[in-house]
């Protein structure tokens, strides 16, 4: 299994969303509700019982409506950074030890992380806390928490890192995050 980190600009993203709630008075988030609460047109439903003429043209506008938002899904990918899951754990292990973000496996069971006051509730332990298979990391947060690297990370110690084991994919890694950071991309983990 592995990872995949997309970058795509979210000011993209809200527009088509926003055209999405324009043409169709519906957020796109919305839009699993109605199927939530079978808002779906069927003949089976009782509206569409009562009034069957209704049922063909309200049909296409929803499958129009479905295929509109799964464009919307569609994430405009700029750059994308490619790991296995257990390699990017251990990527994130060797950043983490580089800024005193420390990775406590002796009980493989209930794995903890600990980290310096300092580092409490800003956006770089955001990313060592964040889950590797699901969800967005705002482009805000990609920004903040490279600047809060570069700043907390010793040069020296990080040269060394890159001459170690897992040198290639820190900086890989290094580069995507320099990037999405100085583009103001957003990342979502899939």
């Amino acid at each position: 299994m592995s990872l995949d980190i997309i970058a795509y600009d979210p000011k993209k993203l809200k527009e088509r969303k926003d055209k999405f709630r324009e043409k169709y008075s519906l957020s796109w988030e919305n839009l699993e509700v109605l199927d939530d609460f079978m808002v779906i047109p069927s003949k089976n439903n009782f509206f569409y019982f009562l009034h069957p003429e209704f049922l063909e043209n309200d049909t296409k506008k929803y499958e129009e409506m479905v295929k509109d938002a799964d464009k919307i899904q569609d994430l405009d990918e700029i750059d994308s950074f490619h790991i296995g899951y257990g390699h990017f754990h251990c990527l994130r292990k060797e950043l983490g030890e580089l800024i005193g973000v420390i990775y406590n496996e002796d009980d493989i069971f209930n794995p903890t992380i600990s980290y310096d006051d300092e580092l409490d509730d800003t956006a770089l332990l955001r990313f060592f806390l964040h889950p590797d298979c699901d969800g967005a990391f705002s482009s805000y947060d990609i920004q903040k928490s490279y600047e809060q690297f570069l700043n907390l990370c010793d040069e020296k110690e990080l040269q060394d890192k890159k001459a170690g084991t897992w040198g290639k994919e820190i900086d890989e890694f290094l580069n995507f995050w320099r990037k999405c950071s100085e583009q103001k991309l957003q990342w979502e983990f899939c």
